[in-house]
């Protein structure tokens, strides 16, 4: 897009504009797609009735990017990675948007800031959106208590980072790559048929 400017006392305006044009609509990114912006399609397309708990997105968004690497393994699904915490695998950034939320049913896209535009999946991204869809088929039904159970129970990388530091953690451990993709390559390996999306 380019533009030429017949005026140049107008460039303040157009300048404007352009902010205007970008920032009014959703921010569609590249992968690695920050963690709010696989949070958001879970809601964008799964939370319209009952919302979906915070907690319940940070193990949403830990699946999508585990079974993305079992495929993908040079290239993460999520910017960042998971840190080890108490109820299991958690995106810092994720936490620090959704956190005011608490417990209670989060129904909207969320943004970052009162002014930024919401973290989405770009819209052709046909891949990644099939994996959203595959995911919460898999794992929307059950509770954010069940995924936090099933993210740290023996077994799983939150559970072998864990036990390494003999469940004395530092704040902020990240769970390396490798350890997810052990982790969910093992649920593929281990059960018959399956095909990820």
């Amino acid at each position: 897009m380019s533009f030429r400017l017949t005026n140049p006392q107008s460039t303040e305006h157009v300048l404007r504009d352009i902010h205007v044009l970008f920032s009014s609509a959703e921010k569609r990114m590249p992968i690695p797609y920050s963690p709010l912006a696989i949070a958001n399609e879970f809601v964008a397309r799964h939370a319209q009735d009952d919302g979906i708990e915070h907690m319940k997105l940070q193990k949403l968004v830990y699946c999508a990017n585990g079974w993305w690497l079992v495929s993908h393994s040079d290239h993460p699904l999520v910017s960042e990675l998971p840190e080890v915490w108490k109820y299991g695998p958690v995106f810092p950034s994720l936490y620090s948007v959704l956190k005011v939320f608490g417990r209670a049913p989060i129904t909207m896209v969320q943004s970052r800031g009162p002014f930024d535009t919401p973290d989405r999946v770009d819209e052709d991204d046909e891949e990644t959106l099939t994996l959203v869809e595959w995911v919460w088929g898999r794992y929307g039904h059950l509770s954010s208590f069940a995924l936090s159970d099933m993210t740290h129970k023996k077994g799983t990388a939150w559970e072998r980072l864990a036990s390494e530091h003999s469940f004395l953690v530092p704040e902020g451990l990240d769970i390396p790559s490798s350890y997810i993709r052990d982790e969910f390559k093992g649920i593929y390996d281990r059960e018959p048929g399956f095909r990820v999306a």
